[in-house]
């Protein structure tokens, strides 16, 4: 993984701008992987060693939720959401989270909930 600190690597407008709102909001970015100028990763310290994972796409597929319930379940990450710029959210329910660019706001609560959460747990 490349360190977030890193602009040379391709990255989706949803990954930009919510890097933007993790920074505001005093979430740290930890890692960006980017397979694609469609697809970013971004890795989320929530409380060490507890990290949540964001999959920023164009358009969200189920393969997206799946990549990522794959790894939430391999025990990297405790939480997974994917982020679509365009279409609809994947119809896939489970343990992977969906939100539109337009509800960052929604995902920032989220993440927030989930880091007080791990605080509370230790």
């Amino acid at each position: 993984m490349n360190a977030a600190g890193s602009h040379t690597l391709a990255t989706t407008p949803a990954a930009n701008a919510l890097e933007t709102a993790f920074g505001a909001m005093g979430l740290n970015v930890i890692a960006r992987v980017s397979d694609s100028e469609q697809t970013t990763d971004l890795a989320i310290a929530l409380n060490t060693p507890r990290l949540a994972v964001i999959r920023c796409v164009e358009r969200a597929a189920p393969k997206d939720q799946t990549a990522l319930a794959t790894m939430v379940s391999e025990g990297d990450f405790i939480w997974g959401a994917v982020v679509y710029e365009q279409g609809e959210p994947p119809n896939s329910p489970g343990l992977i989270e969906s939100f539109h660019v337009s509800q960052l706001d929604q995902l920032v609560a989220r993440l927030i909930e989930l880091r007080e959460a791990c605080r509370e747990a230790g």
